[in-house]
């Protein structure tokens, strides 16, 4: 972040990269304070190294050199001086400087991207807790307003909502929308991937985006899929699913096929089966996000021998 707001400084931000920053400005004390003193730095350095009159920049630095060798008690005072004009020089810029940022709107779209083998969690403006699996994106204001708190979801996500009664949470995936109040959830919202809701705490209502009569509604450990254009719910009894957040992959007693297609959707790269027996073989176990995907198929192949080579030319593996 410090590399941002120097590039700011710099003037080699985009736009879009600007509203970025000012939106981590507002939700991160810390770093607004670290934004403000470097803004005064850069600003007394101005002062102190002007351009059109070197000579009499100088000068000041060169009698406070000079006086630093008189005696003891007079270095301490002119450097006690100096912290004082400091000071006030900085109470001074803080006022103009602040004003000079460029004007952004008040309400603006935001993403946050995870990269493949990738999980991240952040918060919204509204304290709820995101976490983001691999190669996912969420896009929501940078701070909400109106009746309702709405995200757009591609990908993985869980949401830990904080609980506001006045303003549901909205999730919108690509087959149906999630409403809820304050609770924690998980969606699973892949492109061309049937969505998948699975309340872990509190209460779920899904509905579907052009006639919100066809709805379903959850309670603790229960789910929701979308199967021809009906919400079809299922329960479970064990959340090792949910591990991702952690960094870990687990599948209990999943078809080899099944498994596969979550790889591709976490690490972005095409697996292809050229075994049907393999195909439908039943796994089980947990693997580490950071030990990649090449990794993981080296410890399935270790329970089912089988051949796997990478064809670079279409960037894929392929298992035989």
């Amino acid at each position: 972040m410090k590399e941002i707001i120097q590039r700011y400084f710099d003037n080699e931000l985009t736009p879009a990269e600007k509203k970025e920053l000012f939106a981590s400005l507002e939700q991160d004390a810390e770093l607004k304070k670290e934004f403000i003193e470097m803004q005064n730095v850069r600003a007394l350095s101005s002062l102190l190294s002007s351009d059109r009159d070197p000579i009499s920049a100088a000068a000041p630095l060169a009698g406070f050199r000079k006086r630093r060798q008189i005696l003891f008690y007079r270095k301490t005072f002119s450097y006690a001086a100096a912290v004082m004009l400091v000071l006030f020089a900085v109470k001074g810029l803080i006022q103009p400087v602040i004003p000079s940022l460029p004007e952004e709107p008040a309400v603006y779209m935001m993403e946050v991207s995870s990269h493949n083998d990738r999980t991240t969690s952040f918060k919204l403006s509204d304290g709820t807790v995101v976490w983001l699996n691999a190669n996912s994106v969420l896009r929501y204001p940078n701070k909400f307003s109106g009746d309702e708190r709405r995200v757009e979801l591609i990908g993985e996500a869980f949401f830990e909502v904080a609980r506001d009664e006045a303003h549901p949470f909205l999730v919108i995936t690509n087959q149906y929308d999630i409403q809820v109040l304050g609770t924690r959830f998980n969606v699973f919202a892949y492109e061309g991937q049937d969505v998948k809701t699975s309340l872990v705490e509190g209460s779920v209502k899904t509905f579907m985006k052009d006639d919100a009569s066809v709805s379903a509604s959850l309670v603790p450990n229960e789910s929701v899929e979308m199967k021809d254009g009906e919400f079809v719910k299922g329960s479970f009894s064990r959340s090792d699913f949910l591990s991702w957040k952690e960094g870990i992959y687990s599948f209990d007693d999943v078809p080899f096929s099944e498994i596969v297609s979550r790889l591709e959707l976490y690490f972005g790269i095409p697996i292809v089966i050229n075994n049907d027996n393999l195909a439908s073989y039943r796994f089980s176990g947990k693997f580490r996000q950071d030990d990649g995907l090449e990794s993981i198929l080296k410890t399935m192949k270790k329970i089912y021998r089988f051949n796997m080579e990478k064809d670079r030319s279409n960037d894929s593996i392929v298992i035989e």
